[in-house]
């Protein structure tokens, strides 16, 4: 009887906390780093991109008061490259006074970091405008929100086993008495 009742127990419990293992999902691990957002004029600098090996990631760099001859990406505004080793690093130099956005995107088009860069001073005719970020328009990058809260399945976990003790207690009592 014992042996069934704690069999019982074990299987509530299993039952309460096998959601637990989807919090152990890991995305895709994309992310993105710059060695400066203020070089000065013709000053290369790097901006490196973390995704998995063999993942093809595209660096787009633009900006309204400068041409495209003033953007240099390899001698391109836009560029792609596979990564090596977990990530893909893209050297870029920027020798116009301005501020610039650039974008990181993955194979899909998903933006998976965007950076605002003034360089020197930023210019006097442009005015800075934030970068636009995965986040609806603010500037910086923002983390979907994804998983679920703990607390339900905890409770719903501590009343499945009240009612299974609670039975137990009772399926007893009614044989000892009887």
């Amino acid at each position: 009887m014992i042996r069934r009742a704690f069999a019982g127990l074990l299987a509530a419990a299993l039952l309460v906390f096998a959601p637990t293992a989807a919090f152990g999902y890991a995305e895709d691990d994309f992310d993105a780093t710059i060695s400066t957002t203020n070089p000065a004029p013709g000053e290369p600098f790097a901006v490196t991109v973390v995704a998995p090996t063999g993942t093809d990631v595209t660096l787009t760099v633009s900006s309204d008061a400068v041409s495209d001859d003033d953007i240099q990406i390899a001698g391109a505004k836009s560029l792609t490259k596979t990564a090596v080793d977990g990530q893909a690093v893209f050297s870029v130099t920027l020798s116009q006074e301005a501020v610039f956005q650039i974008v990181a995107t993955d194979a899909d088009g998903n933006v998976i970091e965007s950076f605002q860069v003034v360089v020197g001073d930023g210019g006097t005719a442009a005015t800075p405008v934030p970068a636009p970020g995965a986040g609806g328009g603010a500037a910086g990058p923002s983390l979907p929100e994804t998983g679920a809260t703990a607390t339900p399945l905890i409770i719903g976990g501590v009343v499945l086993l009240l009612v299974g003790g609670a039975a137990l207690f009772l399926a007893r009592r009614g044989k000892v008495s009887a």
